[in-house]
């Protein structure tokens, strides 16, 4: 998915949000956004090239909390989040993996790590067991699915 094709499906998503903001003092969009350079020196500092996708949506929208996901942000924010380095430093050293996002329940959401450079595609990575699985084509894709559900969505996952 193309960032622009994104940006018109997150564009009515991003409308309640700030109608959100203003009637209840809370926004489902952290926007903790980073610039280029900023990115630059955490990909050298992990020694690993990140998506080009994630990069483009972390410039636009920002990290922390997008709807129905939480990125790990990548300048870390004091006192509130593992940054995106401190936890891949803990979590996947080797780098044969980055996680990019958690799942609540030990498990994250990543990239795997081929010759230094991030894949496109997301993978859940299951914590315990050793057998990861694809979710999305690629970043946007996955925030697509997974950050931009709809109230329809949240009311029938509600039923079930």
């Amino acid at each position: 998915m193309e960032l622009t094709e994104f940006e018109a499906l997150a564009e009515p998503f991003c409308r309640e949000a700030a109608e959100q903001q203003a009637r209840y003092g809370f926004n489902p969009i952290e926007g903790l956004t980073v610039t280029a350079a900023e990115i630059a020196a955490v990909e050298r500092g992990m020694a690993v090239t990140l998506p080009d996708r994630y990069k483009a949506f972390l410039t636009r929208f920002g990290a922390g909390l997008f709807g129905f996901v939480e990125l790990f942000p990548i300048v870390p924010v004091p006192g509130r989040y593992d940054d995106l380095r401190t936890v891949n430093d803990q979590e996947f050293p080797d780098r044969d993996f980055v996680v990019v996002a958690p799942v609540g329940t030990g498990d994250h959401w990543g990239f795997p790590v081929v010759a230094g450079r991030c894949q496109e595609q997301v993978w859940f990575h299951y914590h315990d067991v050793d057998d990861d699985e694809l979710v999305a084509a690629d970043f946007l894709e996955f925030l697509a699915e997974q950050g931009l559900k709809s109230c329809s969505d949240r009311a029938l996952e509600r039923r079930d």
